[in-house]
């Protein structure tokens, strides 16, 4: 639904984005994760129509991103900014009213989308507050009504829970989820990393204008690592289960992790991990989990940008 074919935008050696390739699959979350001026926003406004590449296409759907389709692209797209502007006199009917009149939706038809569009951001009970008294979670909750008052088939969020305190983190968080299951497709731009991989379906991380990697986060880890991390729970004695785990061919560094838990590496293939689990219980150990470690967006993050440093 959003591709992007050898992108490049450059403001300096170091500025802007490089031969970038971006596929995000239709009804698909996907998390542009990067470090302030990594080129996230530079990428998007590209995919907006407000930015024009030097070199390489976009595309939303089957249309290029050139200025004779520009037109039809803002009818598809929702695209809200890191910082919007509000019309502060404006009551928060009044500011979904002008956009809607703004997308040219009929008046008759204006009044049931607003209605639609705040209770997707649970805003119902914002209906007739002053756009001047809304806190930052609350005006994100209303800029997020407004990008939607056009219905358009793929949203781009760039960092919508930046500013926002947790418990508004959270409420931004299960909205995205919602519109997602509506069939929106979302490229979700943010440096909140515990955010994103929560939520999203599909991570890319850039670095200095260039995408390092792209996939799920189990992915990603898995090509990472060149040993597996991995995590057993017994309810044997702990030392007599930790004797049996090193004597196995491919474990090392087994350790005591918690009060009935060891962890281990494991230079095997993953088709070798199995027998693990049998000679553990073939020897008399007690196995109620074995899996293997997962590791979190920001460890996944500080690996690879540390790799390409």
């Amino acid at each position: 639904m959003i591709r992007t074919e050898n992108l490049t935008k450059g403001f300096s050696k170091e500025r802007g984005v490089f031969s970038l390739n971006l596929e995000v699959p239709k009804g698909m979350i996907y998390g542009f994760v990067g470090p302030n001026g990594a080129g996230k926003t530079t990428t998007i406004k590209i995919l907006c129509g407000l930015l024009k590449p030097d070199t390489g296409k976009a595309f939303i759907g089957n249309l290029e991103v050139i200025p004779r389709n520009v037109p039809e692209i803002k009818k598809r797209i929702g695209y809200m900014p890191d910082m919007f502007g509000v019309y502060e006199q404006m009551s928060v009917w009044e500011y979904l009213d002008f956009y809607g009149a703004a997308y040219k939706i009929p008046s008759k038809k204006r009044k049931q989308r607003i209605e639609e569009v705040l209770k997707l951001t649970e805003a119902t009970h914002m209906i007739d507050y002053q756009m001047t008294s809304l806190s930052r979670g609350m005006r994100q909750r209303i800029g997020l009504a407004k990008t939607l008052i056009h219905d358009p088939e793929v949203l781009i969020l760039d960092e919508p829970a930046g500013g926002l305190d947790p418990t508004a983190r959270i409420d931004m968080r299960n909205t995205i989820s919602r519109l997602s299951d509506l069939g929106k497709t979302i490229l979700l731009s943010s440096h909140i990393l515990p955010e994103l991989s929560s939520v999203c379906d599909i991570i890319g991380i850039i670095f200095k204008g260039k995408l390092l990697v792209q996939g799920t986060v189990k992915d990603i880890t898995r090509d990472l690592q060149e040993k597996m991390v991995i995590n057993v729970t017994v309810d044997s004695d702990l030392n007599t289960a930790k004797d049996i785990l090193e004597r196995i061919e491919h474990v090392e560094n087994v350790r005591i992790a918690d009060a009935n838990q060891l962890q281990c590496t494991f230079s095997g293939t993953r088709e070798q991990v199995k027998s693990v689990l049998k000679l553990m219980m073939n020897n008399g150990v007690v196995v109620r989990w074995f899996a293997e470690n997962e590791a979190d967006l920001e460890d996944v993050f500080m690996s690879v940008t540390q790799k390409k440093v």
